[in-house]
């Protein structure tokens, strides 16, 4: 879809629209009365290229057979060069994510009711925190979307979760109707795009300026990610500038301060305490999600004010990421921002998991047991 056409009208509509597919086939495991049945027969059904668990609901089955190939316009050139940036950058990606694209998103009121009414992503926060970072790993990894990798069945489960959390939270009694579908198209779209157009932005401002041949590819990347989880086609363009214009006039429409996104937001910084002990890095979280989303947006989900002082943080450090260049001129919080990843998954799996990865699931409900 060209740039200018995301009218308030379009994207109006959009907001009363859930995925035909995915809510097709958690209504008939629900009606059915399959929904643990079912998710203990996709417990472990994890990589891309194996073979359908077997007995499968004829929705549900139809629903992995038709999103099990990716779409003809998908590059594997691009992909692969889109990918490899997270072996130069994991650690910043995933920090970038964290205190970049989640925040961004808590910031959007309406999509910021679904994530609290689910005790799912509120009591099992952290969980939840790991779960996202170690997603955008899948499908980032070495053959992420290829035969052997993770990330198409990752999206696939998430594209069910989303559709469960719509059957659940429509049929509570406060939900809102003036908030839109629970996670409707125009908060999956704008989520996606907190991945393919926050995270170059991030690293930018951590001062890791892609060249546009690789942040076009990692927008690609997550382009064909987004038809895998049912993004509409309209909303989920296949140029970066054009996803710029797309989210940022998502934010313009959505951005609003509510409970439900500071709650959220107050746990990231959580979060970051856990796995960042210690004083010298107790204004980490604040300090980088005020340095990536900028203050007003910060001031809209209630983040601290930054205690690392203007001028540190301009003064900078050269640090050398093997990135074809002499060295990156790195503001002092890019420091903190790759410690955080690095510690993401050294100390939030022990923290949370007992050190296993995490795996996603089906759930059956919207608990923190799910």
């Amino acid at each position: 879809m060209p740039a200018g056409t995301w009218t308030d009208e379009m994207l109006g509509r959009m907001r009363a629209t859930g995925d035909a597919a995915g809510d097709a086939a958690i209504a008939e495991i629900y009606e059915l009365g399959r929904q643990q049945e079912v998710r203990q027969v996709l417990r472990g059904f994890d990589k891309n290229g194996e073979a359908l668990p077997t007995g499968l609901p004829s929705r549900l089955q139809d629903y992995f057979e038709a999103t099990s190939v990716l779409p003809q316009w998908a590059d594997p050139e691009l992909i692969e060069r889109g990918r490899a940036l997270l072996g130069r950058y994991e650690s910043l990606v995933v920090s970038t994510l964290l205190c970049g694209s989640l925040p961004l998103c808590y910031g959007c009121g309406d999509g910021a009711e679904v994530l609290a009414r689910s005790q799912r992503l509120t009591s099992g926060v952290y969980r939840r925190l790991m779960e996202t970072s170690q997603f955008v790993v899948d499908v980032l990894d070495d053959g992420g979307l290829g035969p052997r990798g993770r990330g198409l069945r990752s999206a696939q489960k998430i594209r069910l979760l989303h559709a469960t959390m719509r059957y659940h939270v429509t049929r509570e009694g406060d939900w809102n109707r003036a908030w839109g579908l629970p996670v409707n198209q125009e908060d999956l779209a704008g989520t996606l795009m907190s991945f393919s157009v926050v995270i170059p932005r991030g690293l930018a401002r951590l001062g890791v300026d892609l060249p546009r041949e690789d942040r076009d590819a990692f927008f690609h990347v997550w382009r064909v990610v987004g038809h895998v989880l049912g993004v509409d086609q309209r909303l989920n363009p296949p140029a970066f500038d054009d996803g710029a214009e797309l989210f940022d006039t998502i934010l313009r429409r959505q951005q609003r301060s509510s409970e439900a996104g500071v709650a959220l937001t107050k746990a990231i910084l959580d979060f970051i305490r856990e796995v960042l002990p210690g004083p010298v890095f107790a204004g980490a979280g604040p300090t980088l999600i005020r340095h990536l989303i900028g203050d007003r947006a910060a001031d809209l989900v209630k983040v601290p004010a930054a205690d690392y002082s203007k001028a540190a943080l301009e003064a900078g450090a050269v640090v050398n990421f093997g990135y074809g260049k002499t060295g990156d001129t790195v503001p002092l919080v890019a420091k903190a921002a790759s410690e955080l990843g690095l510690a993401v998954f050294k100390n939030g799996l022990r923290l949370t998991n007992k050190g296993r990865r995490y795996e996603w699931q089906v759930p059956t409900g919207l608990t923190e047991s799910a």
